[in-house]
């Protein structure tokens, strides 16, 4: 008889998930249950608790781990880990319970977004359309703007994760010399990923293009304050990427308005950005509504690492696709929410 798995895919859809393919390929090796768009009720999730072996998820609901005697494995698919608040991390550990998120899935995408981000604001391009299309525009060659070239630039990465393994060989034929700050990374790993190891400090300070891309964590709350953001060089581009936790905001919207340097941001501490949020109207930002992970590629590859490693579970083989929740992070990190 096929193990049981919970497919509850709460505020994302099945069809935005799952392929057809993926989907029937999922039903060929499990007996999934549920798998309807709107959220599993608490009944039916009692109705199957003692006998489930997986839950497929966006977030973690279903109260204790302790209630799902025979589960295996939970996989979400929202984006990040479960918040301890709602998962007991501790007892999974205990239990050999897999906890995967379906982060990698978006790493590509949100890669290739990244970059965009960083060449439209290098390039001035949002200005210039909006500037042609009021009609102004500089045509001249004699008069460039402050534009300049992302070859051979020194990049700087705050965070060596998922993201940022995705958009370093896209930075290759560009020729730029990358220097790292990861707190949770060794020296010597990182210098086997071909970047070079720097404190935060010197990252801001000599990088001429600057990506955010770590993880949100209880002790990087706010990272680049007023003292931070006040290192980056006036010719720098800041790319903020992963999550807005990480950045004063207000300082950052402080700083950009003042032209301390060119951004391009595609995550906010409120999202929608309330309409009279001052950074609308800062000239030399590249804003993007939370956009770079948010295609149907990018999602439907989500139900393809889950397929994929669902089996690989249920096999007895080890998950390859999905991030594996380890315990020194999940202790040391905590795990922030915004």
């Amino acid at each position: 008889m096929a193990e049981k798995v919970i497919v509850d895919p709460l505020f994302r859809t099945m069809e935005n998930v799952y392929s057809p393919e993926d989907l029937a390929r999922l039903r060929s090796f499990a007996e999934v249950v549920w798998a309807r768009n709107d959220p599993m009720p608490a009944e039916e999730v009692e109705a199957y608790r003692e006998e489930v072996t997986a839950i497929i998820a966006g977030y973690w609901k279903y109260g204790s781990v302790d209630r799902f005697p025979r589960l295996r494995a939970i996989l979400e698919t929202g984006g990040g880990f479960p918040s301890p608040a709602s998962l007991d991390y501790e007892a999974c550990f205990r239990r050999g319970v897999r906890v995967l998120s379906c982060a990698p899935a978006f790493g590509p995408a949100v890669a290739e977004m990244g970059l965009a981000l960083a060449l439209a604001s290098a390039r001035q391009i949002a200005e210039t359309d909006a500037a042609i299309r009021r009609g102004e525009g500089n045509w001249s060659h004699a008069e460039f703007g402050g534009t300049f070239l992302m070859y051979d630039k020194p990049v700087g990465f705050i965070g060596y994760g998922g993201l940022a393994r995705s958009l370093k060989p896209l930075l290759a034929p560009f020729r730029c010399p990358i220097s790292v700050h990861d707190p949770w990374l060794t020296d010597a790993y990182l210098r086997t990923q071909g970047v070079t190891p720097a404190d935060l400090d010197t990252v801001l300070s000599s990088s001429r293009f600057i990506f955010v891309l770590a993880v949100p964590s209880a002790s990087n709350r706010a990272l680049l304050d007023r003292e931070k953001l006040s290192l980056i060089r006036p010719d720098a581009v800041f790319v903020l990427l992963s999550r807005a936790h990480l950045v004063d905001f207000d300082i950052l919207t402080e700083f950009l308005a003042e032209g301390r340097f060119r951004g391009a941001v595609d995550v906010y501490p409120e999202e929608p950005l309330p309409q009279g949020h001052p950074i609308r109207n800062v000239p030399n930002v590249v804003l993007s509504s939370h956009r770079a992970g948010a295609t149907g590629e990018a999602l439907r590859n989500i139900g393809r690492i889950v397929v994929n490693d669902m089996e690989a579970i249920l096999r007895g083989l080890p998950p390859q696709e999905m991030q594996t929740a380890q315990p020194e992070f999940i202790r040391m990190r905590g795990q922030a929410t915004s």
